[in-house]
């Protein structure tokens, strides 16, 4: 057992992702100067994002109810608690946020790249076309998981309200809303990725190669940049930022994490919370927690091992090889 984990870990160390780490990349010069010009850049990149999907979201809206409609919208942003907006200035709020996420992580991305001779591309997997049918299989796989949880939690007593069911009177507006958010958070969890998996492992497994470590690091870096009130909380974060360094290890790429990422996020947006402007309130430390960012953990690293052990998600996946260098 022993030696079969110490196997394990030597291969997730040996990852393709990380095959193409150059001098460049393990100049500390360049990594200073990388991190505050990739934020600057961020800032202005999402500020240019958050502007345009403002806009094609208004626009949409003002062309089915008019302008009166769209404007309406911007209440979101002075009612700070809001606890119940409809489903419209939902999905106004997220398309917001993935446009904020999604621009600055191409800015930071770009520009710190660029430091480090690299293109954006670089920070997805280890050279191939992006696979999307992993994306895909992240999507589904940690989705069918957390509805299974959900589910055993509903038949153990627990009472939900799922957002979905208030967004809209009938089936098609529900069906409608579903789509809209799914590929809004698609995007959205693609730009963490981006950043957390894609450029921040790689910067840091060039001067750290030891798998724990990185995982760790990448971890706590997720979750604080959250900057959630509550500690029990931050450790579900930081479990799910390691996870999700494991699976970018393994896999050598980010598409299977985006999609778990992702599907973790919809399942949390249609089942139990809507997605608000209110920020979450302090509470108590829940010690169960804790057992809970450990189950996190395990889920995590369990899918990605699933992914690369099962021959028929390979195939279908077209992972044809393992990911290590």
């Amino acid at each position: 057992m022993e030696q079969a984990m110490g196997e394990l870990m030597e291969t997730v160390r040996r990852s393709r992702f990380l095959a193409d780490l150059s001098p460049y990349d393990r100049d500390p010069w360049r990594t200073a100067i990388a991190i505050p010009a990739g934020i600057l850049a961020g800032a202005v990149a999402g500020l240019l994002g958050a502007l345009s999907a403002t806009l094609v979201f208004m626009l949409i809206v003002s062309g089915l109810d008019g302008a009166s409609a769209a404007m309406e919208l911007f209440r979101v942003f002075s009612e700070t608690d809001l606890a119940e907006p409809t489903g419209r200035e939902s999905l106004f709020i997220l398309a917001a946020l993935a446009g904020v996420n999604l621009g600055a992580a191409i800015g930071f991305v770009a520009a710190a790249g660029a430091i480090h001779h690299r293109r954006i591309r670089d920070y997805v997997n280890d050279g191939q076309p992006l696979r999307w049918r992993l994306m895909v299989g992240g999507l589904v796989l940690v989705g069918l998981v957390m509805l299974a949880v959900t589910g055993g939690a509903v038949l153990t007593g627990q009472t939900i309200d799922p957002p979905i069911l208030r967004v809209s009177p009938n089936l098609v507006g529900r069906s409608l809303y579903a789509v809209i958010a799914v590929a809004l958070l698609v995007l959205a969890s693609a730009a963490e990725e981006l950043v957390f998996r894609g450029w921040l492992l790689k910067q840091s497994a060039a001067y750290v190669r030891n798998p724990i470590a990185l995982m760790a690091l990448n971890g706590l870096l997720f979750a604080a940049i959250h900057l959630d009130p509550n500690l029990d909380a931050f450790l579900v974060r930081a479990a799910m930022g390691a996870g999700l360094t494991w699976m970018a290890l393994r896999l050598g790429g980010i598409e299977l994490g985006i999609g778990a990422h992702a599907a973790n996020n919809v399942v949390i947006l249609l089942m139990l919370r809507p997605m608000t402007t209110r920020p979450d309130a302090a509470h108590e430390f829940k010690v169960g927690l804790i057992a809970s960012a450990l189950v996190v953990l395990a889920g995590f690293i369990a899918i990605a091992e699933l992914a690369v052990r099962w021959p028929a998600l390979r195939r279908w996946t077209r992972l044809s090889s393992p990911a290590t260098a």
